[in-house]
């Protein structure tokens, strides 16, 4: 991170600032945001943090845990709006998959898994097919890689379009009208405006998947996965982030 982005966040996020009392003096806001940082973005121990900062490894939990709350309550009405959009903002989206070769598309879907160490009554639930227990993360993204739309916590055992069907998007591109306005006739076909998404999800009007593989597919099949994999590809780009 850049001296002028953690600078910015610092300024934002004052609400982790703690007063000195009579018997401490509180972490300074700056420390307490490296921490913070240096948790996120390393593998290392709370230990091995808490030696590299002098502090104890039960305060950098502490710190990591006030750091994501306040990211959550601050950041959130800046940078992840509630999902129900107006038409600009729509349009907005599906010019910017038009540009890239996706007509009609608001955004690519998928999920992750995030490692979590469930209560022993709910192992079963979090285990997931990769073998480990985790959460899982299920997120949209416009064509510049920047999240629409989230939805985290449900347990590892279940797959992306088990959790995709009884999202509150699902709900909102079934009940919206205004995705079904924004309708255009591409070659004779009404073409509504939908989701990109891999073969794990269900296959419906409001999603495209990629078609099953085939020895003898078409060419107009073969372009079709090919957009879809390309879709995939931006998705895949926030494991950078």
């Amino acid at each position: 991170m850049k001296r002028n982005s953690f600078i910015e966040l610092c300024v934002m996020l004052k609400g982790l600032e703690k007063k000195n009392t009579n018997y401490r003096k509180a972490i300074q806001l700056e420390k307490r945001f490296a921490i913070a940082l240096h948790a996120l973005g390393s593998s290392a121990e709370y230990r091995t943090i808490g030696n590299m900062f002098g502090i104890g490894k039960s305060t950098v939990f502490s710190i990591l845990i006030d750091f994501c709350h306040e990211v959550w309550q601050c950041l959130l009405p800046l940078y992840l709006k509630k999902f129900t959009m107006n038409e600009i903002q729509l349009r907005e989206y599906i010019n910017g998959f038009e540009s890239l070769g996706f007509p009609q598309v608001l955004g690519t879907i998928d999920g992750c898994h995030i490692e979590v160490r469930p209560a022993a009554e709910d192992a079963v639930d979090y285990y997931n097919y990769k073998g480990w227990y985790s959460t899982a993360l299920l997120a949209l993204v416009d064509a510049r890689c920047h999240f629409i739309y989230i939805n985290v916590g449900g347990p590892g055992r279940c797959n992306d379009s088990s959790i995709f069907e009884g999202s509150s998007l699902k709900s909102e591109l079934a009940q919206s009208t205004l995705f079904k306005d924004m309708s255009r006739q591409i070659s004779s076909v009404n073409v509504p405006v939908v989701l990109l998404g891999d073969s794990a999800f269900k296959f419906d009007k409001h999603l495209m998947k990629p078609y099953p593989f085939c020895v003898n597919q078409t060419l107009d099949k073969k372009n079709s996965n090919m957009y879809s994999r390309n879709a995939k590809e931006w998705w895949r780009m926030l494991s950078v982030i």
